[in-house]
Parts: C-alpha cells; sequence; structure tokens
C-alpha cells in the first residue's frame, strides 16, 4: 500500500505540470504495416515526464487526409488515437497524424508523425518454400 500511495502522490503532484511538447509513435508500425481496411494505433507520449493532459482539456488529433486516413477514436486524455483507412484507401498515400494542447497557461504543445498506406498483400500463392523433414 505504500508504493501505490507514492504513486498517488507523485501523480497528483505532477499532472498539471506543463507539457512542452509530444512523441508519437505507433508501436507495431514495423510488424503490421497500415493497408485499406486496417487500423493503427497512435500514442502521444508528453514530455517532460510525468505531465499529463486533464480530460476536462484533452489533447486533440489531426490528420492531414481525412478521406484515406481518417482518425475514427481518442482516448479519454487524448494520448491514444486509432486511425482506420477504409478499403478504399488509395495505397501509396501518405499523411500526417498532429496532436497539440493547450497548457493552462495558454503555450501550446504539439507533435506529429508521418506514415503512409501500404497496399494489403496479396492472397494469391506466388511460391513454395520446400524443406526436408525427414
Amino acid at each position: 500500500m505504500c508504493c501505490f500511495r507514492l504513486l498517488v502522490r507523485y501523480f497528483r503532484r505532477n499532472r498539471h505540470r506543463r507539457i512542452e511538447r509530444f512523441w508519437l509513435h505507433r508501436k507495431d508500425f514495423f510488424v503490421n504495416p497500415l493497408t485499406p481496411g486496417s487500423t493503427a494505433v497512435y500514442t502521444a507520449t508528453p514530455l517532460p515526464t510525468g505531465s499529463l493532459p486533464t480530460k476536462e482539456n484533452p489533447a486533440t488529433w489531426v490528420s492531414s487526409d481525412l478521406v484515406n486516413a481518417p482518425i475514427s477514436s481518442v482516448d479519454e486524455l487524448g494520448l491514444n488515437a486509432t486511425v482506420a483507412p477504409p478499403a478504399s484507401a488509395i495505397a501509396g498515400s501518405t499523411f500526417v497524424l498532429t496532436v497539440s494542447y493547450t497548457n493552462a497557461d495558454g503555450t501550446v504543445a504539439t507533435g506529429s508523425v508521418s506514415d503512409s498506406i501500404v497496399a494489403a498483400p496479396s492472397p494469391d500463392i506466388t511460391s513454395f518454400s520446400v524443406a526436408r523433414t525427414a
């Protein structure tokens, strides 16, 4: 219980720290390319560490391509956004996601990331890998 109280005290003390900028990333960037009809979750990490937006004033997200890369959902603090390209999205199109937050003193913190929509892999079998099993 002692560690829990320390964490609560830390977050209460630091939740109103001024956010200076955001670091944006997508965890599965190299594993799962963004294809038409799929989804991707982007995370904004406020900097400096420990600063957080509030539920009353969450961070806001904007996509540069509302047709091919619309933002389908954002969590309550505005730190995670889901992009869901429709099945009709154009492969090869690039978009920029921007997150912004207005601090209590009026300063604005922003961050952005660029990503591309790639063609879905062909469902056709194009080759076989043969290995000796016995």
